[in-house]
């Protein structure tokens, strides 16, 4: 199990270490609050004195100090007081970061977190040792007050910028690990529940392991755990097989079953999904691919009632989930046991048919997101909801770090802020950073990168790399340089530097203590944030290409052009910047601001913004103020239907009621029967390389009734998770938040199609997708849990995990993970379907490619063989792939009022290739296994062959169907369209599905083989 202390180890802690950090903890806090309450038998110096004599750098200045303190025996007070600190205040502290780091090393739960202890236990004595020789400097400067006491006080500021660098950081870790663990240990732990009773605890099988028969007697495991991938700061022999010769070797050493390894590895699917003879998937688009995919699956209903799983992505889970919602026969139940809803009256033969009840409701809430203006009104407040509660938190963030600077300067005298406040006898131009300021940053780089160099000259003639200690030591000294940097010259200067700004704007008119300035910067910076925002993520950008794809000109002459809309262009990624930067301006001037006048603040609001922050930020779910919930629920008030009689007797659809029926994935996502079984894929958010390929941080993660997860996360079955997901995550294991995950396409976490804005989505809470519990980390809690030093599952997902997504790190061992839309990982679902084993394989690609290739098709090829081992081959039978380049096909008559459009058209719409799987598949019970299997793959584009109403339709909008997935307010005209093309693609697919499996002498089955 990676990263997790098996509970052996907790028992192999020693009593003695326990107590000997509990005691330095202990006796140090006594030491540093007797000191602070001053002993009776050492004196020293009251108030701000010992610190201002540390930064002072003239013997006037040091005169001045001593003698103000102590008068004429001022030497001797500050003496003693160096002793009081030598033998009081210095062991305290060191005593007390170092039983707060040992604490933290032997009982914080990640090895990643234990290493920062024991590095910042290793800093602990670089602290002693400043500090020791700051104050012997101080001593020795003042046994010669009266002569020249300035080289010795320069020594002491030195050490003393070093010390005061390393304090902030050290106490603030020593305080969280504190916290950390006192928390662990009084709340109660979090466990895994298992969905079946009988269990007394959940059973955790290895993939590898189910796959090989090893762990077959555990057939329906509550979580299965994907194949190791080994972390950084983890050691190697952990991660070494000790059998050469064990399962699956002879492949690995098989040049000709190269891909067999991978392919065993990487296509494990949980118990129950078995191989089958066909499948469907449907890709992402928005409500363009969802009215393509409906039309598609009412052409193709005879295939899709004998295929066994229908994966979905983003726009086309839109219409798979309907699917599923309108057959589904779960339903709530009353106080009584009874059902409350009657059962719903459509069936597979009959769902969604052309004209029925349900393909009506969606055609006329295709506007899901907004239609009405009382829903455009609640859709805006909405949006600005989440951007005042994410600005607002931004601001308070900026605030109490600006409370802390006004803190640490007033104490530590590195930077003088008295000076650039608005009553200031006039603005001091001058930096006014300490005399010092420079000399101990460039001294510890200096000394750095003397190590560095010095080791590479002695070892020139030698192979050996840089031992493991030299790099430490030259990390620690960079580190000491840059803290030292960041206190003693950037915080200072940037603080210098909006000051300066401001009275040279406005003579200081908006820099004073009222904050009006600040105020006024601040509505200013969130109403560009809201706009640049609409701009990114809405504007749609209309480009003319020519036939190659390349973008015509303004004034292009003559020649065809093929008209898309796009999401993206310069002039958003600039826009898009431009507001980054000024909200990054903003919080950089408030903290500023805060830093010079937080000490004239009203006691209730020094006291108040930090407590405010602390409360929100432990209090506040972020995913319940991002647009995530309201797509859930717009979402499902346009797909959510299932047919039913009404009041006067006529049969209609029936919305779900939203707030009483949350059709959770068990049972709601259950394989209904004579319909395929429908599994939503998605995509998680992963930053480890050894999880993900590079340029695409994303890994596939799926939500289905049986399991939910993916190869890299593992699985966790669904019930489980259910039952083991606190009430407000549980909200988003329903097939309505599964339809709204795997269709989140604005994220703050993209995948392989990161753009410009995430970080934007990120700040002002225009983003989708949520976070979810971890399978691989409920294997750990399933395995070793419950225990009081694992992490907790969270109830609430606090600013934690807003912070994460603007900084975009995402491990794949946190307890939740950021789940986004799937097509960042593959937009046509192909790569999960293949993960299935189905011989054949519809593809109905309606997504948002530019001319003239399928580009989503080429990168699914190209990801299935990386990720699988799969090869896909397209034949040249009259259904080679460029036939489907637009304006391959013959030019339609009359040629000249015909030439738009003859420009546009494909010579077909569906071409048909081969797959051939790493290893034999037995596709059904009664037939051989065979490598080979068959994909038919749908694109939505325009032949000569359509109807007439979608050929004039075409002419009269230049981008169909290209239309951006950004435009996700469908008029009917546009449903109708759009559907009405899919139904034209299903048709050419179907004949060529029957043409293929009657060539073949193929007769589909059903779930694993099963004839229907």
């Amino acid at each position: 199990m990676p990263n997790a202390p098996t509970q052996s180890r907790l028992r192999e802690i020693p009593g003695w270490a326990v107590g000997l950090c509990l005691f330095g903890l202990a006796a140090g806090l006594c030491a540093i609050i007797w000191y602070s309450l001053d002993p009776p038998f050492l004196d020293r110096p009251s108030g701000n004195a010992e610190v201002l004599l540390q930064f002072a750098t003239t013997a006037e200045g040091a005169r001045a100090i001593v003698h103000g303190a102590g008068g004429g025996d001022g030497s001797k007070l500050f003496q003693d007081g160096l002793v009081l600190d030598w033998c009081m205040f210095i062991p305290g502290c060191a005593a007390a970061l170092a039983g707060a780091f040992g604490l933290g090393h032997l009982f914080l739960y990640r090895e990643s977190t234990r290493l920062w202890a024991r590095r910042a236990l290793a800093l602990t004595p670089v602290l002693v040792v400043a500090d020791c020789l700051e104050n012997l400097f101080l001593w020795r400067a003042l046994n010669r007050l009266a002569a020249d006491p300035v080289p010795d006080l320069t020594r002491a500021a030195f050490f003393a910028q070093v010390k005061w660098a390393l304090v902030v950081p050290l106490v603030a870790a020593a305080v969280l690990i504190l916290v950390t663990l006192y928390c662990r240990r009084v709340l109660d732990p979090s466990f895994v529940q298992s969905a079946r009773e009988d269990r007394p605890r959940p059973v955790v099988a290895h993939a590898h392991r189910l796959a090989d028969g090893t762990e077959s007697q555990w057939s329906d495991p509550d979580v299965i755990l994907p194949p190791a991938a080994p972390h950084d700061w983890e050691p190697r022999p952990e991660w070494t097989a000790p059998d050469a010769a064990g399962p699956h070797r002879a492949e690995a050493r098989n040049p000709k079953d190269g891909p067999v390894p991978r392919w065993r590895t990487r296509a494990y699917q949980p118990p129950g999904r078995h191989p089958a003879e066909l499948g469907f998937c449907v890709s992402g688009g928005g409500i363009r691919s969802a009215s393509v995919t409906l039309g598609a699956l009412q052409a193709l209903r005879v295939q899709l009632l004998e295929a066994r799983y229908l994966v979905s992505v983003s726009g086309g889970g839109y219409t798979a989930g309907a699917f599923q919602l309108a057959l589904t026969d779960a339903r709530r139940r009353a106080p009584d046991g009874s059902p409350s809803v009657r059962p719903g009256l459509a069936n597979p033969a009959d769902v969604f048919a052309p004209g029925s009840p349900e393909e009506d409701h969606v055609r006329r809430h295709a506007k899901y997101l907004a239609d009405a203006p009382k829903e455009k009104v609640y859709a805006a407040g909405a949006v600005l909801r989440g951007m005042a509660v994410s600005f607002g938190m931004l601001a308070l963030v900026f605030a109490v770090a600006g409370q802390f600077l006004h803190q640490f300067y007033s104490h530590v005298p590195l930077a003088e802020l008295r000076p650039l406040t608005a009553e200031a006898d006039g603005f001091d131009s001058s930096l006014g950073l300490h005399p010092n300021a420079w000399q101990p940053v460039l001294a510890l780089f200096g000394l750095a990168g003397l190590v560095s160099v010095g080791y590479a000259f002695a070892r020139a003639g030698s192979a050996a790399s840089r031992p493991a200690w030299l790099r430490s030591t030259v990390n620690t000294l960079t580190f000491l340089a840059l803290a030292v940097a960041l206190y003693a010259v950037v915080l200072p200067s940037m603080i210098w530097f909006f000051a300066s700004l401001a009275h040279k704007a406005d003579k200081g008119g908006y820099w004073d203590d009222s904050g009006t300035g600040v105020a006024l910067l601040g509505a200013i910076t969130a109403a560009a944030t809201a706009l640049g925002t609409w701009f990114t993520a809405v504007h749609k950008t209309v480009k003319r290409l020519k036939p190659d794809g390349e973008q015509a000109g303004p004034f292009a002459r003559g020649g065809t052009s093929l008209v898309t809309q796009v999401g993206t262009s310069w002039v958003k990624a600039l826009v898009c910047w431009l507001v980054l930067l000024l909200v990054a301006f903003f919080g950089l001037a408030l903290m500023s601001w805060a830093a010079v006048y937080a000490g004239s603040w009203h006691p209730v609001w020094q006291w108040g913004v930090p407590i405010v922050l602390i409360v929100l930020a432990l209090v506040i779910d972020q995913t319940m103020f991002s647009l995530h919930p309201f797509y859930r629920q717009r979402l499902a008030g346009a797909f959510a239907v299932r047919r039913a009689v009404l009041k006067d007797g006529s049969v209609g659809a029936l919305p779900y009621d939203y707030n009483n029926e949350p059709t959770p994935l068990n049972p709601y996502a259950q394989r209904v029967e004579g319909f395929p079984q429908v599994i939503f894929a998605a995509s998680a958010a992963v930053s480890l390389r050894n999880r993900t390929a590079p340029g695409r941080p994303a890994v596939p993660f799926t939500f289905a009734s049986d399991y939910c997860g993916g190869p890299d996360t593992g699985w966790i079955r669904t019930g489980t998770l259910q039952k083991t997901a606190p009430a407000l995550i549980g909200r988003d294991l329903t097939v309505q938040s599964a339809v709204a995950v795997s269709g989140a396409a604005f994220a703050s976490a993209m995948g392989s199609q990161t753009m410009f804005m995430e970080r934007l989505l990120a700040l002002s809470n225009v983003r989708l997708g949520t976070w979810v519990p971890n399978p691989l980390y409920l294997a750990e809690l399933a395995t070793y849990g419950p225990n009081r030093i694992m992490p907790r599952l969270p109830r609430v997902r606090r600013l934690r995990y807003q912070l994460q997504e603007l900084v975009g790190r995402y491990s794949d061992t946190t307890p939740l993970l950021l789940c986004t839309d799937g097509g960042h990982f593959d937009n046509l679902g192909l790569v999960e379907m293949l993960r299935l084993r189905c011989r054949t394989v519809y593809v109905i690609d309606a997504s948002g490619d530019s001319p003239p290739l399928a580009t989503t098709l080429a990168q699914a090829i190209t990801l299935a063989y990386e990720d699988l081992g799969v090869k896909i081959t397209f034949d040249d039978e009259g259904q080679d792939l460029l036939n489907l380049v637009p304006g391959s096909a013959k030019p339609l008559a009359p040629e000249v009022p015909m030439s738009s459009l003859n420009g546009r058209f494909s010579a077909t719409c569906v071409v048909r290739g081969t797959i051939e799987y790493p290893e034999p598949v037995q596709f059904s019970p009664d037939a051989p296994a065979s490598t080979l299997g068959t994909i038919i793959f749908v694109k939505a584009s325009l032949t000569p062959d359509m109807p007439y109403e979608l050929l004039s339709y075409a002419l009269r909008e230049k981008a169909f169907p290209r239309q951006a997935t950004f435009d996700q307010w469908f008029d009917h005209a546009q449903f109708d369209a759009y559907r009405a093309l899919g139904h034209h693609l299903g048709t050419k697919a179907a004949e060529v599905g029957r043409a293929h499996a009657a060539r073949c002498g193929i007769k589909h089955r059903g779930s694993g083989g099963a004839p229907r």
